[in-house]
């Protein structure tokens, strides 16, 4: 059992652009109920035999030679008993999947790395809601309201190079690489300090017990834990110390050998898809340098600690290979061509869905829901931040902002681009959310040329020139650019049929298509006139950053809107420009919303957040997003058949691909 209340807390390292979504979404997050999204019953697939043994019959083979410790002898003494989706699986096979370039290391981490301290359980319900379970520890405690974390570790768990995991493991990634002075001289990462700025207290209580011991309570800390995946809990020290000069006297040589300081160097040591020979915890090990070659080949791993209700030792499948590969063009062939056996990313979109689903039955695979986590398909900020006195007094018109909201066919956008999936929509949280809002989703949203001119007349843009675009008091044109990233054809499509709309009510929009770097150079030092993107969802993280869709909390992010005030938020006064009163309240709630350890509390503080983002209006948003769609070879079991885009939850690692096997032909 353990004694916690749910955090609200959850910030992600990497943004979403930054994992590569590439249009069809990194598609995270696992449910396990549902299949009415396609009719995709596998056709001819063959029944499963069960487990045979308690171990693969590669390692029973070297054991019985010994070359490898009897599987008793090489797993912890209570292992991680897992229960698979279907049915108890067969050894053997190779799981088949790709990854867009070598970048694409977070489909890595989520298909294969997801072994967290502590981990989500395998259906996603809202960051408040989504169970927390032991995984590498065997339990936890959360004492003092949320003050002190108490982890129990598995006795007899073992690195995959046979080698024990030790409490020493704890000790070096706390203090020799989370909280490293020289390793972060910028500052340590959030999730390790107090409020005060001091760090955490990390304690060895026994030999099989740790805990982490802040000043007040972390919200948020075992959330961030299990579903951001750059927050490193335990190192394997008897390795990786050696490239720390604390206590490695070659570190410096080895690293200078590399071309690097140690600094730049042991974060590459510690990363199991960069460097091989790192001992690891993963159900299948990585046998060469991602990038290196056409593919990462990873194989089981001999001392894998879970098991399923047979006490047969997993994973099933012998070994993955991930093919490098460099456009989503040459992804959907593979799919087609049945080349993959199980894909999440990148491929599901509504544009690539026909060839997708006409080729099923040659391909030999069936199609899973993936439910989008995005509020929205795009949304519109106007910079109210904006240097010009005029353009800032524009954008922060609402009856504005308003008018040019009902001036928008959605339908029409919908059913053009959006294969007729969706409904109109603010930036909002959509239904199904914890934080579901009605109002505040579908005000605005109704097609109306009438009600649009009646706005922006209230807006005080009553008279037109010769061509009939409105007029300011001064005489000029109501006209903006709107800035879109050229890569999101979507997007860019939308906004060529919202500008015809926006001409039929008298306002001129420019549209104009950046590449995505020099797309975030103009936003972010502030001089985007308008901006589009995808609607995020609300995380409820207490973290620094996020939310910057609901009120200006981010720089980076809330800079389409309100860059400004963002600044002023984070720098605590000290640069930026103090935002008007009731974003400040927006800001004040968020404060306590960080603070909070009780999950009830933060709902609520949440909600009134929201009550005065419907009230203010900051972005034009079009529709729900569309669901995506992954695949699963006919002849591969225990995949979930509805997965989800929330990024916090990091599927399929939560369904336990350990426990993904084959049988049968496809």
């Amino acid at each position: 059992m353990t004694d916690r209340k749910p955090s609200p807390d959850r910030r992600g390292i990497l943004d979403r652009r930054s994992l590569l979504r590439a249009g069809g979404g990194l598609l995270v997050a696992a449910s396990l109920s549902g299949c009415g999204f396609f009719d995709t019953e596998p056709e001819g697939a063959g029944a499963a035999t069960g487990a045979k043994g308690k171990e693969a019959p590669a390692l029973k083979k070297l054991a019985d030679a010994g070359k490898l410790p009897k599987v008793a002898d090489r797993l912890p003494a209570a292992p991680l008993k897992v229960t698979p989706l279907e049915k108890r699986g067969a050894y053997g096979g190779t799981w088949h999947s790709a990854m867009i370039t070598q970048e694409d290391v977070m489909w890595l981490h989520y298909s294969m790395g997801y072994e967290p301290l502590v981990a989500w359980g395998p259906t996603w319900q809202g960051m408040t809601k989504t169970e927390l379970l032991p995984n590498v520890c065997e339990k936890y405690e959360v004492k003092q309201g949320g003050a002190e974390f108490v982890f129990t570790l598995r006795k007899g768990l073992k690195w995959s190079d046979g080698r024990p995991v030790t409490t020493d493991d704890f000790a070096f990634a706390f203090n020799d690489y989370n909280v490293d002075p020289d390793l972060h001289p910028d500052g340590v990462y959030d999730l390790w300090m107090s409020k005060s700025g001091k760090n955490a207290t990390f304690e060895v209580v026994d030999d099989h017990t740790v805990r982490y011991v802040y000043e007040e309570p972390k919200p948020g800390f075992l959330e961030e834990m299990a579903g951001t995946s750059g927050i490193v809990m335990l190192l394997p020290a008897h390795y990786i110390k050696q490239f720390h000069t604390k206590h490695g006297k070659t570190a410096e040589a080895l690293a200078k050998k590399a071309g690097l300081s140690w600094t730049d160097y042991l974060p590459l040591r510690a990363d199991c898809w960069v460097n091989p020979q790192l001992p690891s915890l993963n159900a299948w090990v990585s046998k060469n340098v991602v990038g290196k070659g056409s593919s990462l080949v990873a194989e089981r791993n001999p001392y894998y600690w879970k098991v399923d209700p047979n006490g047969s030792q997993l994973p099933y499948i012998d070994k993955v290979v991930v093919e490098n590969i460099q456009d989503v063009e040459v992804e959907v062939l593979k799919v087609t061509n049945g080349d993959l056996d199980m894909q999440l990313t990148h491929f599901g979109t509504i544009r690539n869905k026909p060839v997708i689903s006409r080729n099923r039955k040659k391909g030999a695979y069936r199609l899973i829901e993936v439910k989008s986590a995005l509020a929205n398909t795009m949304i519109i900020g106007f910079n109210q931040t904006h240097s010009d006195p005029e353009k800032r007094k524009l954008f922060a018109n609402k009856d504005f902002r308003i008018g040019l909201s009902y001036a928008i066919d959605r339908k029409k956008i919908i059913d053009t681009i959006y294969g007729g999936q969706g409904i109109p929509w603010q930036c909002g949280p959509a239904e199904g959310d914890e934080l579901y809002n009605e109002q505040l989703g579908s005000q605005f949203t109704e097609y109306s040329v009438d009600r649009a001119a009646e706005y922006l007349d209230r807006a005080g843009f009553t008279r037109r020139n010769g061509d009939g675009i409105r007029l300011t008091k001064d005489g000029d044109t109501v006209a903006f650019t709107v800035l879109v990233v050229s890569d999101q054809p979507d997007q860019v499509d939308a906004c060529d049929l919202i500008r015809g709309d926006w001409a039929k009510v008298g306002v001129k929009a420019n549209i104009q298509r950046l590449a995505e770097t020099l797309y975030w150079e103009r936003v972010e030092a502030g001089e985007s006139e308008a901006a589009t993107w995808q609607g995020g969802s609300f995380d409820l993280r207490t973290g620094a950053g996020g939310n910057h869709y609901y009120l200006p909390t981010n720089p980076r992010g809330s800079s389409r809107f309100g860059g400004k005030w963002a600044e002023w938020y984070t720098s605590e006064g000290k640069s930026g420009e103090e935002p008007p009163a009731r974003v400040r309240e927006q800001l004040e709630l968020n404060d306590q919303l960080r603070g909070t350890f009780d999950a009830d509390e933060a709902l609520g503080l949440a909600r009134k957040i929201l009550a005065i983002t419907q009230e203010e209006f900051y972005y034009i948003g079009i529709s729900t997003p569309p669901s995506e769609y992954g695949i699963v070879r006919d002849n591969m079991f225990n995949v979930p058949e509805q997965f989800s885009a929330a990024v916090a939850h990091q599927a399929p690692g939560p369904s336990n691909p350990a426990t993904y096997f084959f049988s049968g032909k496809a």
